[in-house]
């Protein structure tokens, strides 16, 4: 994708934005995302507390924000999940919900936000919203948490891969290039337990009709998608500890 400009919201497909922040001085960076279905607006992944007025402000740009229905966690570090208190505030819905596993809900109730939690685990791994769409929630245990999933949009055929995908980098660039493989490995071989855990995941997100793979680190993967997944099938991560 060219044209783009990571100082402000950028669409990935129709209704989907990104709205992250670009930190130069950082390996890691955090990729939240909007889904603005008309009646629903899905918020995945908020973030941080120091981030949280960059992600404000561009989330503002493309929707009112009292629009958001529901904020979308695939596990419960501060890095994904520290900002949702401020949000809450100016969200200011009382039907607000939080999408998260039932085991990331026990941590995430620390933070101290007040809406209630969906628990994909227990609506059938999926949320309907009221167009019709459906959000599929395909359980990934220990990548790198265990009760981690990924979410497949059906409707643009993005997937949103959490842990999985995400890269280390200071070069960073918003959509993956030819150097990405390499950064996805140095974070996969540290964050990951094990080969077979990770390529059990990797044998469920094989079976998806994918388009675009937007992970919560790194870049987004928008082009030879099975290159990547092949990749990380190829890894054996979590060996570094034996030695």
């Amino acid at each position: 994708m060219e044209g783009y400009d990571v100082d402000k919201a950028v669409k990935l497909d129709e209704g989907i934005y990104w709205v992250g922040y670009f930190d130069e001085s950082a390996s890691l960076h955090c990729n939240p995302y909007i889904i603005d279905d008309g009646e629903d607006v899905v918020f995945i992944e908020p973030g941080s507390v120091p981030h949280y007025p960059i992600v404000l402000n561009k989330v503002v740009s493309i929707i009112d924000i009292r629009r958001i229905n529901y904020i979308l966690e695939s596990h419960q570090d501060p890095d994904l999940c520290a900002s949702i208190p401020k949000f809450e505030e100016v969200i200011n819905r009382k039907d607000l919900k939080v999408v998260t596993h039932s085991r990331a809900a026990i941590l995430m109730a620390h933070y101290g936000f007040k809406a209630p939690f969906y628990y994909v685990d227990q609506n059938e791994w999926k949320l309907t919203l009221k167009s019709g769409r459906t959000l599929r929630f395909i359980f990934t245990p220990y990548c790198h948490f265990p009760g981690m999933f990924v979410t497949y949009d059906e409707k643009s055929k993005i997937l949103f891969s959490g842990d999985i995908f995400g890269a280390f980098s200071y070069d960073w660039n918003l959509f993956a290039n030819k150097y990405y493989i390499e950064a996805m490995k140095a974070f996969h071989e540290n964050y990951m337990p094990s080969k077979e855990i990770l390529n059990r995941a990797m044998e469920k997100i094989e079976q998806l009709d994918i388009k675009m793979i937007c992970p919560q680190h790194g870049s987004i993967i928008d082009k030879d998608i099975q290159k990547y997944i092949d990749a990380l099938k190829e890894l054996d991560p979590g060996d570094y500890m034996y030695y």
